[in-house]
C-alpha cells in the first residue's frame, strides 16, 4: 500500500494509475494535472488530438518491449472485457506498408520488421528484398479518444483514484507537501520546463489530422521517407486520416492546404476506400491540429530522488503516446513498487 501522486492525465498518466490500481487496490492515487479529461481540447494537452492507432514503432529494445504489451493490454484487456462502445477502443488488422528498408537498418533500432512473430497474425503480403518495399498485416488496436478519455477517468474514479486541477506547474518540489509516497511524473512536454527536471531532450510539433466520413472500417499505414500516412477506422462510420506534422515555430496551415494534402494520400493508397484525392468529394467531420511531445532520445523511465522527493519519471514517447501507454504504465507501475 502506497499513497502515490501523478502529474499529469494525458494517457501516460491515465495508464500508469489504472496499472497502479489493478496492481494493489490499497494503493491512494491522486492524478493532479492542469487538463483534465473531459474538458474541451486544449492546444497545450496532446492526448485529445491523437489519432489513436496502434503501429509498431520499434525503438530499443525497452521501448519494444512496451509497445508490445500496450498492444496485449488493448485487445486483451479492454477490447476482451469490455463493449467498444463503452471503451472507444477496437481490435483492427492493420496493413503495414514500408516504402523502403534500409539495409544498415537492424532490428535493435525498431526499423524494419523486428515485430515479426511478436504481433498477432503477423503475415507478409509482399516483399522485394531486404531494403525493397514491405507490406505486412498484424492485429492492432484503435483507440477514440472522444470516447476512451472520459471512459477510463470513470474508471479510476470507481476504483478510488481522484483527479485534482492544479495550476501551472513550475517544479515537481511544488508537489512535495503533499505527503505522497512516490510521484510519477507523466507530465510529457512539461518535461522540458519544469525548473527540477529541465529535460532538453523534449521537443514539441504540431499534428494535423482529419475525421471524416466513410465506410473503411479497418486500418492502414504507410511509412515513406519522413512521411507517415495513416487512415484509421474507428468503427462509429468515420476514419482518421493523417498525418502533417511541422516544427510548432510556422504559422498554423490552412484546413484547404492539409486536405489537398491528406486525401492526394490516401487516394493513392488506398483508391478502393477514397476514390477521389478531392477533398470536395468527402465530409469533413473535424479537424484535430495539436501539438505533440518528442523525445528523439527516447521514453524516460527512470527513478530518481529529487530534493527528498521519490520521482519516478514516465514521458517522452515520442509520436507513440498511445502505442507505448499501459506498457510504460507498467514499467512506470513496477518502479514505483521498488519505490515504496
Amino acid at each position: 500500500m502506497g499513497k502515490i501522486t501523478i502529474l499529469g492525465a494525458g494517457i501516460i498518466g491515465l495508464a500508469t494509475a489504472t496499472v497502479l490500481s489493478e496492481t494493489d487496490p490499497s494503493h491512494t492515487i491522486t492524478i493532479v494535472a492542469r487538463d483534465l479529461p473531459g474538458d474541451a481540447p486544449s492546444q497545450a494537452w496532446a492526448s485529445p488530438w491523437a489519432c489513436a492507432g496502434w503501429v509498431a514503432l520499434g525503438g530499443s529494445p525497452s521501448e519494444e518491449a512496451m509497445q508490445l504489451a500496450a498492444l496485449d493490454y488493448l485487445r486483451n484487456t479492454l477490447v476482451a472485457d469490455h463493449p467498444e462502445s463503452e471503451t472507444g477502443v477496437r481490435s483492427v488488422t492493420l496493413t503495414d506498408v514500408f516504402g523502403t528498408i534500409p539495409a544498415s537498418a537492424g532490428a535493435s533500432r525498431g526499423v524494419g520488421v523486428w515485430f515479426t512473430g511478436r504481433v498477432p497474425g503477423y503475415e507478409v503480403l509482399s516483399s522485394q528484398g531486404d531494403d525493397g518495399p514491405l507490406k505486412v498485416r498484424y492485429g492492432s488496436a484503435v483507440i477514440n479518444p472522444d470516447v476512451f478519455l472520459g471512459w477510463i477517468r470513470k474508471q479510476l474514479e470507481a476504483r478510488g483514484v481522484r483527479f485534482e486541477r492544479v495550476a501551472e506547474i513550475k517544479a515537481l518540489g511544488d508537489l512535495k507537501g503533499r505527503g505522497h509516497d512516490v510521484l510519477v511524473n507523466a507530465s510529457g512536454l512539461a518535461s522540458r520546463t519544469l525548473e527540477d527536471v529541465k529535460d532538453e531532450a523534449v521537443i514539441m510539433d504540431r499534428t494535423y489530422v482529419t475525421v471524416v466520413k466513410g465506410h473503411f472500417d479497418g486500418a492502414f499505414v504507410h511509412r515513406g521517407e519522413g512521411v507517415y500516412t495513416y487512415m484509421f477506422g474507428r468503427g462509429d462510420g468515420t476514419v482518421v486520416v493523417g498525418g502533417v506534422s511541422e516544427p510548432v515555430s510556422g504559422s498554423v496551415k490552412n484546413a484547404a492546404e492539409i486536405h489537398q494534402d491528406m486525401f492526394r494520400r490516401a487516394h493513392e493508397y488506398l483508391p478502393e476506400h477514397f476514390p477521389s484525392p478531392k477533398p470536395e468529394h468527402y465530409e469533413v467531420v473535424k479537424d484535430l491540429v495539436g501539438i505533440r511531445p518528442l523525445r528523439p532520445a527516447g521514453v524516460r523511465a527512470e527513478r530518481e530522488e529529487l530534493d527528498g522527493q521519490k520521482v519516478v519519471h514516465a514521458y517522452g514517447t515520442t509520436i507513440g503516446g498511445y502505442i507505448h501507454s499501459f506498457g510504460l504504465a507498467k514499467e512506470a507501475a513496477r518502479l514505483v513498487t521498488e519505490s515504496l
